[in-house]
């Protein structure tokens, strides 16, 4: 490849020199037959914003902006006027810079740009830049397990050009060098090369049969959709994770879609999928419909309650002779090993191979509703993920249920510097559903933890919950309906039967029978008789 700084290269006498001053004379139409022309180098000068930015930067930036639009910069220079590099049969990209008046954001900092049509031919200005990918390709290749390491090819020190593989033609060139590789490459791992498409894959397509693994791990693919190149490969093995592609569907979901482009596929993530006619698994598992109401009520109110500022208010969820155990689990070799421990759990675990004295299990198996809340509320704080949650209802008639729900907690840091800790759980409650009014009670909770497996590190919290406001339960006895009168009055001056009247039509939320009554006196809606201290005239 020679050399050349072509920033003290003169362009040669036909050049056309696109400025911001020039562009809106047409000088584009007048000379689109230029960018046609597969034998004419065009210059390209960013004149604003590129102190202190490095090439990888300027060049992406640009590069991202004209995606999926072909240009493939080489011989970048950089002087006191910008930077500069030139590229060939560009077109498509050059009349997109054009069409946003050669101005390509870059943050607080947008790049603008000057463009030289015809900078030079072919023959004048040589670059072949075959070998030095070749050399670095020889590099990256483990012969003995016949993989080629691409993990973030284009911050490659050894490479004299910028060769992003989210460049659809420079990844098509790179692979397709590779194929002189000896022996073929069975495996190729492109992991951090924000890839969005895989249409250049079609490069090795004559050696589909031999490839047996890719790794396209943390990239920019959206849509399973993306895959549709894989169809003629023979995969056994694939790595998607941490593409956007995965972070919309469920696990079944997207193993069934990458199934549909990869049929021979035996692990996915390096998880095996599953061969052979077993029965698919079913997220949630009712045994009478008729219960959907109450587990789903149950449910978001006790774990609303649980993850609270005000833990101990769970107590009225428990019987006053409820039973509560809890056992804890560490498995090694996941991704949460490193950073969750369960001291806070194992102190009151009832594990039998924890135990060494049996006669402690007992002191361990917690009795009463007040007890039960006093030992669930020096726990750690937490914040669930619902949607991380698989439910059973495992029996259920019209006075007693049985629930088992698990899914994934992080607990909440004491520090911005603490690592996330994600646990996985599994709770079963056996309640008691009082008569009349719906209610029920909780007799029976067996809670077991674990740190989380590495599955459930990836798949959890992915989805935003709604953030709701701390948690103020209303009043259930008579008596504390009285107390919630007796504030509102105090509040507003209103008499009790006012106030009554107020927090019954907002079911005693008093937030909600404050709203009403300021909605009230602005409307002049309160009679005089309505407030302490009215005297008949």
């Amino acid at each position: 490849m020679m050399n050349v700084n072509i920033a003290n290269m003169k362009p040669i006498s036909s050049s056309i020199h696109i400025t911001e001053t020039t562009l809106p004379t047409g000088i584009i139409f007048k000379n689109k037959h230029l960018l046609t022309n597969i034998n004419c180098w065009h210059k390209f000068i960013v004149i604003s914003n590129v102190e202190n930015q490095s090439r990888d930067t300027v060049l992406g930036a640009i590069l991202d902006h004209v995606h999926p639009l072909d240009l493939i910069p080489v011989a970048y220079f950089t002087d006191k006027k910008g930077c500069h590099f030139v590229a060939r049969n560009c077109g498509p990209a050059i009349q997109k810079l054009c069409n946003d008046n050669l101005v390509v954001p870059n943050g607080q900092r947008p790049l603008r740009l000057e463009i030289i049509l015809k900078f030079a031919t072919t023959n004048e200005f040589k670059i072949d830049v075959q070998k030095n990918i070749m050399s670095v390709l020889s590099r990256r290749y483990d012969t003995a397990t016949k993989t080629l390491n691409l993990i973030r090819f284009y911050e490659d020190a050894e490479l004299t050009e910028f060769c992003p593989l989210s460049q659809p033609k420079i990844m098509f060139f790179v692979l397709h060098l590779s194929k002189n590789l000896v022996p073929i490459p069975e495996k190729f791992l492109m992991q951090d090369n924000r890839i969005k498409i895989l249409n250049p894959l079609e490069a090795i397509g004559g050696h589909t049969m031999s490839v047996k693994m890719l790794d396209l791990r943390n990239n920019w693919l959206t849509t399973t959709k993306a895959l549709q190149t894989l169809k003629t490969f023979k995969l056994s093995e694939l790595y998607l994770d941490g593409n956007p592609l995965c972070e919309n569907l469920s696990n079944e979901e997207y193993v069934d879609q990458v199934k549909t482009y990869c049929k021979h596929l035996e692990k996915l993530d390096g998880l095996p999928l599953n061969c052979g006619p077993f029965p698919r698994h079913k997220k949630n598992f009712l045994c009478n419909e008729e219960g959907v109401n109450l587990v789903n009520k149950f449910l978001e109110h006790y774990f609303s309650i649980y993850d609270s500022h005000n833990r101990k208010m769970i107590k009225d969820l428990y019987h006053k002779d409820a039973l509560f155990s809890l056992n804890t689990l560490y498995i090694n070799g996941q991704l949460s090993s490193a950073t969750t421990r369960l001291f806070k759990y194992n102190s009151i675990s009832r594990n039998l191979h924890k135990l060494a004295d049996f006669s402690r299990q007992s002191k361990f198996l917690v009795r009463g509703n007040v007890d039960i809340a006093n030992v669930l509320g020096n726990l750690p704080a937490v914040e669930h993920d619902p949607f991380s949650f698989y439910v059973d209802l495992m029996y259920y008639t019209c006075r007693c249920a049985v629930i088992g729900v698990s899914g994934t907690f992080r607990e909440l840091p004491d520090s911005l510097l603490d690592s996330e800790k994600l646990y996985g759980f599994r709770r079963t409650f056996a309640v008691e559903i009082a008569d009349g009014d719906g209610r029920c009670y909780i007799v029976n909770d067996e809670m077991h933890v674990h740190n989380a497996l590495s599955w459930q590190v990836v798949d959890s919290f992915k989805v935003a919950k709604t953030i709701l406001p701390d948690l103020l339960r209303p009043p259930q006895s008579e008596k504390e309906h009285q107390q919630m009168v007796e504030t509102l009055r105090i509040v507003t001056n209103m008499n009790t039967d006012w106030s009554r009247k107020c927090l019954e039509e907002c079911h005693y939320d008093l937030k909600s029978a404050l709203g009403l009554f300021v909605d009230l006196y602005k409307g002049d809606k309160i009679p005089p008789e309505g407030f302490v201290g009215y005297k008949r005239k």
